[in-house]
């Protein structure tokens, strides 16, 4: 994705940031469910107690196309606009503390998986081959420890 559409995106979730939060990353992807649960994690703890649940996940679901933007503090999803630009309104957000990367897997089409929490909810976010750096930028942002 050109500069331009990530600092578009940027600006978008630039009210609603906290004290302190920093955008790191935007990528535009496809959203859509899985249960990570099939890739060997084990559900015991409710994503409830994180304050991330199913319903959240149902509402990320509502837009297929995308605006993945990762900050210090959080994942904030806001759908694309007709364009492909970026959209208005925000769609919801994650707190990074309970985001987990379950598989990464590039290719003419890439794929992240990220989960939410350890209750087996997470989405899966493809990206087509030239957002394949988009791809790889906000898989290695993922792996990092959130700071701030």
């Amino acid at each position: 994705m050109n500069q331009k559409l990530q600092t578009r995106a940027f600006d978008v979730v630039a009210p609603i940031l906290q004290p302190g939060e920093v955008p790191v990353v935007a990528a535009r992807a496809m959203v859509g469910k899985f249960a990570s649960s099939r890739l060997g994690a084990v559900a015991k703890q409710g994503l409830l107690n994180a304050g991330v649940g199913s319903v959240a996940t149902h509402k990320l679901l509502q837009s297929k196309k995308q605006f993945v933007i990762v900050t210090n503090r959080r994942l904030i999803f806001i759908p694309q606009g007709f364009l492909g630009g970026p959209g208005k309104t925000i769609l919801g957000d994650v707190p990074r503390e309970v985001v987990g990367l379950a598989e990464v897997k590039m290719g003419v089409v890439s794929l992240v998986r990220i989960a939410f929490g350890n209750q087996g909810d997470g989405i899966a976010l493809t990206f087509p081959r030239v957002d394949r750096k988009n791809a790889e930028a906000l898989a290695q942002v993922l792996q990092q420890t959130p700071v701030g």
